[in-house]
């Protein structure tokens, strides 16, 4: 039995050998090239999304393919879906979806949960890989705002993405909530009693307890955070994001998932994995991609924006087309041959 080694015995005890198939059926006759809606499973929920093929794609050809992991409570037909059509545009075969609980997908409505949407996105490249269009041997894997951190703690434990690009990364860690809440005793005491009772009558009654992701009115922006202003920007009716399937809300069960996740807990094994971080010089959030770009030990590149902010790069045209023809360029250094 020796020679079967170490790396047999430990795929056996992590319960990967013989893994049997979640009976998800795909109708690939009905893949076309161009924007497709889809869906797929991501732990017993319908995850919908849009696949975008290359209006140039051959029968029996091998594409190279990206996942973009969306911003928190984006949906695909916001930003995530642009890069995702801009980037099939350039020859790969991409996937925009919505994650459980938002848009049109099941799952707990508004709960957003960093760990969980990252299943969504590992599933999205199970999906994908099972596609007679893709190329399994070049995925790669996208982020926008919090998505960057969600795509980044999927590639650090997925070996099949060979790549990895953010875009306006909003990567906080707990200790910057600790701080912005006045110590660890104050968010004990002011903040997660309100995310447990959420929890308790979500689990007594299926009430959903949420609050605005977006302030609306003059009150509601003296108390917002400055990325929740920011957001005014592009979410609401009538701006670029103002689409029928966004909604201007989140569970209050959310709290605890948001509050303790840190992509840079997983920066050790990123290491070996090619990143490009794409940025605003004005965006609030630039401190975080300045951070995430410099621990970064591996492989990277930067594309940097003087002149722009945060939200910027979700939709203007003279920032997502540089972006995307700089992620392409990166990406395609790396496909294997």
């Amino acid at each position: 039995m020796k020679q079967y080694g170490i790396a047999f015995f430990l795929l056996l005890f992590l319960g990967i050998a013989g893994c049997k198939s979640n009976g998800q059926a795909k109708e690939e006759s009905m893949i076309k090239p161009g924007k497709n809606k889809i869906f797929y499973l991501s732990e017993g929920d319908k995850i919908f999304a849009y696949l975008f093929i290359p209006k140039n794609y051959r029968k029996g050809e091998k594409r190279p393919a990206i996942i973009v992991s969306p911003p928190a409570s984006g949906v695909k037909e916001q930003t995530a879906g642009l890069y995702a059509e801009k980037l099939a545009e350039k020859g790969f075969i991409t996937i925009a979806f919505d994650p459980r609980g938002w848009g049109e997908s099941e799952g707990h409505k508004s709960y957003f949960s960093p760990y969980k949407i990252a299943e969504d996105t590992r599933n999205a490249v199970n999906y994908i890989s099972t596609l007679e269009e893709v190329d399994t041997n070049n995925i790669f894997n996208l982020g926008i705002c919090m998505g960057a951190g969600i795509a980044t703690y999927e590639t650090a434990y997925d070996s099949r993405i060979k790549s990895l690009a953010v875009v306006s990364p909003y990567l906080v860690t707990p200790d910057t909530f600790i701080k912005m809440f006045g110590g660890a005793e104050n968010m004990r005491r002011m903040v997660l009693p309100g995310v447990a009772l959420a929890s308790q009558k979500y689990f007594e009654t299926g009430e959903n307890m949420v609050r605005k992701m977006v302030p609306e009115t003059e009150e509601e922006m003296k108390t917002a955070t400055p990325v929740g202003i920011g957001m005014r920007e592009y979410y609401l009716p009538g701006k670029p994001g103002g689409v029928p399937n966004w909604r201007n809300e989140q569970s209050l069960v959310s709290g605890d998932a948001l509050l303790s996740f840190s992509v840079f807990h997983y920066m050790p094994a990123l290491e070996p994995v090619p990143v490009y971080v794409v940025y605003g010089e004005k965006a609030v959030t630039a401190n975080g991609a300045i951070q995430f770009y410099e621990v970064h030990n591996g492989e990277k590149e930067k594309l940097v924006f003087p002149d722009a902010g945060h939200f910027d790069l979700y939709w203007k045209a003279e920032y997502v087309d540089p972006a995307v023809e700089g992620i392409k360029t990166f990406f395609e250094k790396h496909i294997q041959k």
